[in-house]
């Protein structure tokens, strides 16, 4: 009975080892996993972004993101993914709160986002802007294209245009420039002076050429596309040109020519590189588009926080890469993906 008792206390001390060296080795495979996930971050930024152009943000958050992990720096993408819909000044006002270590945000010059960026730089918190700049606040830097610049390029397509359509076109050409009509800042107006400029250098100060602008209401969800389909519908006013300044009044005129059989007799200048505008690019549907390089944009919101940081100061002005892809370009882009 005894020999029975001690081999059932050996069986059970046998089998009570085995169960704690199994858990022992669960366990230190846990905390191995949870080293490899929780990483230590010097800094933390946040990076406000707006709902539309999704795809150009998210190319930006995430070259931002890859940027701030090569230094040592968290970078948030503030408001994603929350229960409660929030706009961007009062994305603003949560950042400051939470005394974030650096804020990126495209910026307009409304007053009460003037009045945010200053609160935050006024607690310590280096504001760069980005895409749109708020020139009227004590933001650190802005990063974004050179407006005047991308209006001169427009003008040169326009003129590539007007020499290879003119046959087609009746004169006086008509060409609309689709502006925002929610956006405050003065970016859009020097890209209409570049045109403008562009087109009188070339054709003289007294060409026929008319350059207007429609304002596109942007403020409800389907607004720019009933906007941009009213210009559509309007057939006394359609313009032989249109010229699109953001990659959302880009698919929606596409879109548009398409459904109203208008593919031809609007010739499109677009906006931004995404695989809609490249197909319809490819395909002749847009005459060419202008890409803004997002990752290079990413990289250097960060680095902009990251030197005003360490040194105290940074340039007030990073100018971004653009890109004019015309149809065979667009073609091999398309081919490749």
């Amino acid at each position: 009975m005894r020999r029975k008792r001690g081999g059932m206390l050996l069986v059970f001390l046998a089998v009570l080892l085995s169960c704690l060296f199994f858990f022992w080795q669960k366990s230190t495979e846990i905390i191995k996993e949870d080293e490899r996930i929780y990483e230590t971050y010097s800094r933390h930024y946040v990076m406000i972004t707006g709902r539309d152009e999704s795809d150009f943000w998210d190319r930006v958050y995430e070259s931002a993101l890859a940027e701030g992990k090569e230094r040592g720096v968290y970078v948030e993408r503030f408001g994603e993914n929350l229960a409660v819909e929030y706009d961007r000044n009062e994305l603003l006002e949560l950042a400051i709160q939470a005394s974030v270590d650096g804020i990126i945000v495209p910026g307009d010059e409304d007053d009460k986002t003037v009045a945010l960026l200053d609160e935050a730089v006024k607690n310590g918190i280096p504001v760069v802007t980005v895409l749109r700049d708020s020139t009227g606040s004590l933001r650190q830097c802005f990063v974004g294209d050179n407006s005047y610049n991308l209006g001169q390029e427009y003008g040169r397509q326009i003129l590539e245009l007007l020499s290879e359509k003119k046959e087609e076109m009746e004169s006086p050409v008509k060409i609309l420039v689709l502006m925002e009509e929610s956006r405050m800042d003065t970016s859009q107006n020097l890209i209409l002076f570049g045109i403008r400029e562009t087109l009188e250098r070339e054709l003289g100060e007294n060409h026929s050429t008319t350059v207007e602008t429609a304002l596109v209401d942007n403020t409800r969800s389907f607004s720019s596309e009933e906007s941009i389909r009213d210009i559509f519908l309007n057939l006394e006013e359609l313009p032989d040109v249109l010229v699109c300044l953001n990659a959302v009044h880009t698919r929606c005129a596409y879109q548009a020519a398409v459904d109203y059989n208008k593919v031809g007799t609007v010739q499109m200048l677009g906006y931004y590189d995404s695989e809609t505008i490249l197909d319809a690019v490819a395909k002749n549907i847009i005459y060419s588009t202008i890409a803004l390089d997002a990752g290079q944009m990413g990289r250097l919101c960060v680095q902009a926080l990251d030197e005003y940081t360490q040194t105290g100061y940074t340039n007030s002005y990073m100018a971004v890469d653009t890109k004019l892809i015309t149809a065979k370009e667009a073609k091999r882009l398309v081919d490749r993906k």
